[in-house]
């Protein structure tokens, strides 16, 4: 297939309008339903390019229906449109290979039904669970906001709501747009914390020349403090393969990439450390800025003594934490705090996984 790309979003929208919706009206008049592209992909996110062409990209979306027509057409619906939906939209062929070894499926023509789509069809409540382990935004506790991750957050509020007959798809999203002030501070808190623990360790790897420790410790730095700068903004933290780019579309990106650049291209030891400083400095500054967050009063300084310029995070998690106004957040202990934003492994991106190692539990 030789065809010209067509932003995903773009794509679906036409998608819904032109196809799934007379098809869902020629099913059944009077099904209610929302529709959406939200979830997995580079599409959802805004990002695909041709590249992301080969694999779980083309013309699909969700449908979300009420928990009883889920159970009554679920399946009758999906077969609907596998003998109903045409076999290419705009070039693009509608059709999908069955699932490989890692569950992607790609685009491959057809000319004979039934039409193995990519149209999925979930009960909200149901998808929500699925998502983020509750079945309802409704009355969310502080205790579940606690268990969610943010790369689950993005998927569930990025994309694009295509039609909401439900009345709760949109609701949804707004209610899940960002944490609440007490999570923000306790996961802001966590990842000061880490910043903490290495900021010392530049100095030190420089009195003894270790230039390999110098480099990755201090881009592990630079990590840190970019996801910091996204909740300085309000906004989630995207997993490593899209960070980069989404800190481009921060208002704080222009005023911390030429020091960060600094920090991780310098080969001059003290230099680097000098840049680094000066970028912790600086994200205290955009800190300050927000007045919705408590102000910090650190500087750099030398660290106890030695010659090693930090900006002493110790004293910035002590604020945040605080400022945390539930008792019962202030003494959890910040290591099991956001391990979804401090490991940069797929694994911990999975909703099960961080329950299983943090919450110990599978529910």
């Amino acid at each position: 297939m030789n065809l010209k790309f067509i932003p995903g979003l773009e794509l679906n929208q036409g998608f819904y309008t032109e196809v799934i919706a007379p098809l869902c009206k020629q099913y059944h008049p009077r099904l209610v339903y929302s529709a959406a592209l939200i979830g997995y992909g580079s599409d959802v996110m805004g990002v695909d390019t041709a590249v992301s062409m080969d694999h779980n990209w083309g013309p699909r979306l969700q449908l979300f229906l009420s928990e009883s027509d889920h159970k009554q057409h679920e399946k009758a619906l999906s077969e609907y449109f596998s003998m109903n939906l045409p076999f290419s939209y705009k070039g693009f062929p509608v059709n999908f290979s069955d699932p490989r070894y890692d569950n992607t499926q790609t685009m491959t023509p057809v000319t004979t039904y039934p039409v193995n789509h990519l149209i999925e069809i979930h009960a909200l409540s149901r998808y929500l669970d699925m998502q983020i382990g509750v079945n309802s935004t409704a009355n969310l506790s502080s205790q579940d906001w606690l268990r969610f991750l943010d790369q689950n957050l993005i998927e569930l509020t990025t994309g694009r709501v295509f039609h909401d007959g439900l009345g709760s798809l949109q609701a949804m999203r707004e209610t899940l747009a960002f944490y609440p002030r007490d999570i923000r501070l306790l996961r802001l808190a966590a990842l000061w914390q880490c910043v903490w623990n290495e900021e010392p360790f530049i100095g030190r790897c420089r009195d003894i020349k270790d230039i390999l420790g110098i480099k990755t410790i201090s881009a592990r730095l630079v990590d840190l403090l970019v996801k910091i700068v996204f909740y300085i903004e309000a906004q989630y933290i995207p997993y490593s393969k899209w960070r980069g780019l989404f800190f481009r579309s921060l208002k704080s990106h222009h005023v911390l990439n030429p020091i960060f650049g600094k920090v991780l291209n310098e080969s001059d030891p003290k230099l680097i450390e000098n840049s680094l400083v000066d970028a912790c400095a600086k994200v205290v500054a955009l800190h300050n800025a927000q007045a919705d967050l408590p102000a910090l009063g650190n500087t750099p300084r030398n660290f106890f003594g030695r010659p090693y310029k930090v900006i002493f995070a110790e004293s910035i998690v002590k604020v945040l934490v605080d400022a945390i106004r539930d008792d019962t957040f202030k003494k959890l202990p910040l290591a099991g705090v956001g391990l979804d934003i401090k490991v940069d492994g797929s694994d911990f991106r999975s909703t099960g996984v961080i329950r299983k190692l943090i919450f110990n539990s599978e529910e």
